[in-house]
């Protein structure tokens, strides 16, 4: 069972109570966070709140949102999910994690709150929560969102907006959120408020815009109490083959501008930015380079298969490589298997590692049924341990190993940072800090 991570500083007691909160399971509805954000009495009148949603890249969008408000010297606090390494990850003031004390503080308030009204919230529904209540006591001027699942019945939602943003949508989970793409597309669509503007990120699908349009024009929830009225919809072209950070650059160009703020910051924050477990090069002090990325379905590994494989060729003269799987179950596994068969065809010498990532919502998928795929003639080891693996791998010649590929999981990319000790205030802020 995974632990919530607590760390020297947090409360056992309120730590336990968070984590029965998983028994709760997955519930998609407004009526419990809302009722518990009524008995909070959170005012955020003051605070700008950008809520994001879609299938890939909002979180990357959140971070530089974060890292750019920060650097310009306006407060934040971002809410996002889940975690990889600390629980505290969750929330980030000024893209650094709370402390594990002002973490615990907020909880308390939340179980206090839920105990009043005797109802019950699920450990995601706790969290988010548990970001209004601190956001309620730092009163920050910008509080950044990032949906969980979907968009209409996401926990999320009940928070008011000023801005809302839409990333690339793509057909996922669809035991939640439906088989068709336009029921998706409509699902996170209705993160749209009323009168309040909305970026899109536009998307190649027939009559897309018309559907995110058609949401935005009924978009009030009667629960929320939300005055009737259209959203406003703006939509952003993305060049084709351009990066996930320089898409997310794009978007929020779009929104500081809506927010009058200056978008040369935004560059300069993307060239800071540190966003662990995307696209991250961890030098290790045995001398083994790893890569590693949380792209775990086919469309977000599609997205970044030619920037990996560029990265995992740097330093790399004997142009050997090291993969590293494990994943939690999806719909399109072959499709994702496929696409990490096609990065290992790009080198010369390949050995496959495959692991189960711990942490997840699910139980990984076994490394005996993902090693039975064909992998051509590529070298094949099974650790059922990611301990195991990594001690392994780090215990030969770096010469031998080649650069180290990690993809799959979130949450194995959060293992191996644990694993490998970086996992820091520093090493997990946004914003780090420079060297002189």
């Amino acid at each position: 069972m995974w632990s919530c991570g607590s760390i020297m500083g947090s409360d056992s007691t309120i730590r336990e109570w968070l984590e029965s909160t998983r028994n709760n399971g997955m519930a998609l509805g407004l009526n419990t966070t809302q009722s518990i954000l009524d008995e909070l009495d959170v005012n955020l009148k003051k605070t700008t709140i950008i809520h994001v949603a879609g299938s890939n890249g909002k979180g990357t969008l959140c971070s530089l949102l974060s890292a750019s408000l920060t650097l310009n010297g306006e407060s934040n606090i971002m809410f996002s999910s889940p975690h990889l390494c600390r629980l505290e990850e969750r929330i980030r003031l000024d893209g650094k994690p709370v402390s594990a004390e002002e973490f615990d503080s907020s909880l308390q308030s939340v179980k206090s709150a839920a105990k009043n009204l005797a109802t019950v919230p699920t450990f995601f529904e706790t969290t988010f929560l548990s970001a209004m209540v601190y956001c309620d006591k730092i009163k920050p001027r910008f509080l950044i969102l990032e949906t969980g699942l979907g968009g209409r019945l996401d926990a999320t939602r009940c928070s008011p907006a000023d801005i809302c943003v839409l990333t690339s949508i793509t057909t996922e989970h669809t035991n939640v959120l439906g088989s068709d793409i336009y029921q998706i597309i409509t699902e996170k669509a209705a993160i749209a408020r009323p009168g309040k503007p909305i970026i899109v990120r536009h998307m190649e699908i027939k009559s897309f815009e018309e559907t995110v349009n058609y949401c935005a024009e009924s978009c009030a929830i009667e629960l929320l109490d939300e005055p009737k009225g259209a959203a406003i919809c703006e939509f952003v072209k993305i060049p084709e083959d351009v990066t996930a950070l320089d898409e997310a650059e794009l978007l929020a160009n779009a929104v500081f501008e809506l927010l009058t703020i200056d978008t040369a910051v935004i560059s300069k924050a993307k060239n800071r930015l540190n966003w662990p477990a995307r696209m991250q090069i961890v030098e290790h002090h045995s001398g083994h380079r790893l890569i590693l990325d949380a792209a775990h379905n086919p469309s977000g590994l599609a997205r970044v298969k030619s920037q990996l494989i560029y990265l995992a060729k740097q330093h790399n003269s004997a142009d050997k490589l090291c993969l590293l799987f494990g994943t939690s179950p999806q719909e399109e596994l072959d499709k994702m298997l496929s696409l990490v068969r096609e990065i290992c065809q790009n080198f010369s010498f390949v050995e496959i590692c495959f692991t189960k990532p711990t942490g997840g919502r699910y139980s990984p998928i076994e490394p005996e049924y993902l090693a039975s795929f064909d992998w051509l003639d590529f070298g094949v080891t099974i650790y059922p341990d990611y301990q195991d693996a990594l001690a392994t791998i780090l215990g030969n010649e770096p010469a031998d190993v080649g650069n180290i590929l990690s993809i799959g999981s979130l949450y194995l990319q959060g293992n191996i940072l644990n694993y490998l000790g970086k996992n820091s205030d520093d090493d997990l802020s946004l914003m780090p800090k420079q060297s002189n």
